[in-house]
């Protein structure tokens, strides 16, 4: 069964997650008659020992992995366990058409699978890169020695205002001073590396605290720049020279989910977990560190659920899954089934999907996402072999007065065999 293994090796546990907005408190959260789905045919089973797979927490001390820590992500572990599960090995490609912070890819990397990851998000592109990129790493050791060496020149710092708030004016000045050098490195793979340990360094150096989308000014004493960068360098190349890899390809690209650029039937495997109904933080939450990089935003028509105001949209395609639902659930499901559209289209026969997702947290009550995903599947044509809830949750409102039990899922799903 899926999860004994992992079981074995981890133990249980189900940590808090901030994926949605709601409270968290095991031992007041009803049971649920998991037989009781509006007479879907997804069958679901309930596995909530395998919640901190769903969930960041198990890369934060995972050497690369934790390069680039990004709060909605899942588990390099939940990668091995499906893989093992399905028998993935050399040969085959994995898919990541949401790949965030590439914990897909680079678990497939380790694994000897080749991948794909895809995402719109300019940093989670540039973090994803810099974690699967080959590196020389006494070119690397060079160059960091170089850059912390280099004799300070007080620059003319030009940011926007909500940049200057959150850094102390000595820091920001090291941080232009230390970008303007890392622009001296000729070779590509070795200045994103650099500019990746400055982006962590420099935000450890700041009053940012992140609550969701709001960033929020705390001032409090800060390290030097200098110090806090050299030593994340460091760790970051002995973390390359230690980081067991196999010789797998790895290509991340800029790519809109529904719109995939893979010819038909050419995948073995998808591991993903698309954005969270509702759950718009982190195209916001990363804002500093996009500036400092000096990356764009993905637009709102390349988001999954979002739109211009104004636009005109056709939802007879999933009328039966949209009725009555607010807009923005509306647009979601849409955008989502096309993108389950594209999976079916790539994926070839017998491939197995496997996608992280949660209901919807609303101010009237829980929006379920987890069944109609896989009843979209369905009609897509894959199987939704079953559903299986990682986590429950109090759905809350802003008065925190609960109005529903929302449930995370991993979703479990495969394309039927040609006949």
């Amino acid at each position: 069964m899926l999860g004994l293994n992992f079981q074995q090796r981890q133990g249980g546990g189900c940590p808090d997650s901030s994926r949605t907005r709601t409270e968290r408190r095991g031992r007041e959260i009803p049971e649920i008659d998991l037989t009781d789905q509006g007479g879907s045919s997804v069958k679901i089973v309930e596995k909530l020992r395998l919640g901190r797979l769903a969930t960041f927490l198990l890369n934060k001390r995972l050497p690369v992995y934790n390069w680039f820590q990004f709060k909605e992500g899942f588990s390099r572990d939940l990668v091995f366990l499906l893989a093992e599960t399905w028998g993935l090995g050399e040969g085959d490609l994995a898919l990541d058409p949401f790949v965030g912070c590439g914990t897909t890819s680079l678990a497939c990397k380790q694994l000897g699978i080749d991948s794909i990851g895809y995402d719109v998000h300019p940093i989670m592109l540039f973090a994803s890169r810099v974690k699967l990129r080959e590196y020389n790493v006494e070119e690397l050791r060079a160059a960091v020695r170089g850059l912390i060496k280099s004799k300070f020149e007080r620059p003319e710092v030009e940011a926007p205002g909500f940049v200057t708030r959150v850094f102390p004016k000595p820091v920001l000045e090291d941080i232009t001073f230390f970008k303007r050098k890392i622009l001296d490195a000729e070779d590509e793979g070795v200045r994103e590396f650099l500019f990746l340990g400055l982006m962590n360094a420099a935000m450890r150096c700041s009053w940012a605290h992140k609550d969701g989308a709001a960033i929020r000014v705390v001032k409090k004493p800060t390290p030097p720049l200098r110090k806090a960068l050299r030593r994340q360098l460091l760790r970051m190349c002995n973390d390359v020279e230690r980081f067991e890899r196999k010789g797998s390809k790895a290509t991340i690209e800029r790519c809109d989910a529904r719109k995939l650029k893979l010819e038909d039937e050419s995948v073995d495997a998808v591991i993903t977990s698309p954005p969270y109904l509702g759950k718009l933080e982190y195209t916001h939450a990363y804002r500093i560190e996009q500036q400092l990089l000096d990356l764009g935003a993905p637009t709102p028509q390349q988001l999954i659920g979002v739109r211009e105001e104004g636009a005109l949209e056709d939802f007879s395609e999933v009328e039966e899954f949209v009725e009555g639902k607010p807009l923005d659930a509306k647009l979601y499901f849409k955008d989502m089934f096309a993108a389950i559209r594209e999976l079916y289209r790539v994926c070839k026969p017998g491939a197995r999907i496997a996608l992280v997702t949660s209901d919807a947290c609303s101010p009237e009550g829980v929006i379920e996402v987890c069944v109609p995903l896989s009843e979209l599947a369905e009609k897509t044509g894959f199987k939704a072999k079953r559903m299986l809830v990682v986590n429950r949750r109090f759905c809350t409102t802003p008065a925190r007065k609960k109005v529903g039990v929302t449930q995370e899922g991993l979703l479990l799903w495969e394309k039927r065999a040609s006949k």
